[in-house]
């Protein structure tokens, strides 16, 4: 017992876990809550339109921030110690937010009509993207806060931010829903992650000491060329393939129904919560070791180390989930989405291959390797959106699950294919260097 809780104590991403665990632990208890909440006042076919917009979020949050929040984590990680670099690198990356920020909120409020029915197609919900272009900023902000948190490496200040998260979340969501249906669910979407900007700025002051001076003439042309390298890497994975998801739901919709797609939107809802646990550790502790490390053997350590040490874990949870899928979804919905149930297996099969490819592919962000980050991003995104329609015509709502399996696991083998003298080739003290 002795010798276990030495080995946590020396094993960074085991103590990293440890207290991540508390937040995951709350965060699916907010899932649930939340999800139960959906289920009772809004239904299936509520949930596809509130799958929609959370998809939607998911671009606009990203040309909201231009996509450069991980090269925020990256070079504050690098430069945390050289107060001159460090004032351009964040002077720099609070310029392009502000005005990515205000050109898309501008986007947002005078297209709102448009966007409604892209989004929605036909039901009347302007206002929300009324509402998103005014709390935008706020947002914005919040993302950037949370960028330097991180890159400064303060693990537990960015878990606890993300606990706060999940309760003002779920004390937000409940009341909206409970009282105004689907439109609260839709308010809740678009207003909760810009509220914490709050918390994180009074994590953030306490770290004053250790940031330098931002001011608009230390923007830097060269950090400026750096951070663009991020934006056209989130140009595909941010930006365009949350779209294809309302796509392909908006498909559903059309072919299927309504309810089916809001049976994915459930099987999604759920994927989500268990893969936090991993996606909030890749960001926690592998991006700042990968963009700290130099040599292969160092990525090997990283890659590896996290296998044995996450993957085993994460797989024995998969495993339950499926075996007891039914209790899952009586529990965190009710019957009215006990068909879901036939969605668990490829999609959970295909959260796997996600998880194992993901801490490889880290290394392309890490490393800024553009040309094969892109060719891997767009390949799964084609896949996905051509399988999901074959396959959703040939077999029905499996279809889209089928298709997320069979896109990770191609992703996977490219990747592999990318990195194999990285991962299994011969280390010399010549080719060590990443």
């Amino acid at each position: 017992m002795k010798k276990l809780k030495t080995h946590i104590a020396n094993n960074v991403l085991l103590k990293i876990t440890s207290f991540n665990s508390i937040a995951i632990l709350i965060n699916i208890v907010v899932g649930v809550l939340t999800s139960k909440a959906l289920a009772e006042f809004v239904g299936p076919k509520g949930m596809a339109s509130v799958g929609n917009l959370r998809d939607f979020l998911k671009t606009v949050y990203a040309l909201a921030t231009f996509g450069i929040y991980s090269g925020i984590v990256k070079y504050t990680s690098e430069h945390k110690k050289d107060q001159t670099t460090l004032q351009k690198v964040l002077s720099t990356g609070l310029v392009i937010i502000l005005i990515a920020t205000f050109l898309v909120s501008i986007a947002l409020y005078l297209g709102a009509s448009y966007w409604n029915n892209l989004i929605f197609e036909g039901k009347e919900f302007s206002y929300i993207f009324q509402t998103l272009a005014f709390v935008l900023p706020l947002y914005a902000l919040n993302m950037f806060c949370l960028g330097i948190i991180n890159g400064f490496e303060k693990y537990k200040k960015y878990i606890t931010i993300n606990i706060i998260g999940y309760i003002v979340n779920l004390l937000v969501t409940v009341y909206l829903v409970w009282q105004y249906k689907l439109d609260g669910a839709l308010i809740s979407l678009s207003i909760v992650p810009s509220i914490l900007l709050i918390f994180s700025v009074a994590l953030l002051y306490k770290e004053r000491v250790s940031l330098p001076k931002l001011s608009a003439n230390s923007f830097s042309r060269v950090y400026f060329k750096k951070y663009m390298s991020y934006t056209i890497m989130a140009a595909v994975s941010a930006f365009i393939f949350p779209i294809i998801y309302v796509f392909v739901r908006n498909h559903i919709i059309e072919t299927i129904g309504a309810t089916e797609a809001g049976y994915w939107e459930a099987m999604q809802r759920i994927s989500n919560q268990y893969l936090i646990f991993v996606t909030s550790l890749l960001s926690l502790y592998v991006l700042p070791k990968l963009s700290e490390n130099k040599s292969i053997e160092g990525f090997r350590n990283v890659v590896f180390g996290f296998y044995k040490t996450i993957l085993p874990i994460f797989a024995v949870g998969l495993l339950l989930i499926y075996f007891l899928r039914i209790y899952v979804i009586e529990i965190v919905y009710n019957e009215e989405f006990l068909a879901a149930e036939s969605l668990f297996f490829w999609q959970l099969l295909g959260d796997f291959f996600k998880v194992i490819s993901l801490v490889i592919a880290y290394q392309l962000y890490a490393k800024k390797m553009l040309g094969h980050y892109l060719f891997v991003e767009i390949a799964s995104l084609l896949l996905f959106y051509y399988l999901s329609i074959y396959f959703t015509n040939a077999v029905g709502i499996e279809g889209v699950v089928m298709a997320h399996c069979m896109r990770s696991f191609i992703s996977l083998l490219l990747l592999v294919t990318i990195f194999w003298k990285s991962l299994f080739g011969k280390i010399t003290l010549e080719n060590n260097e990443v």
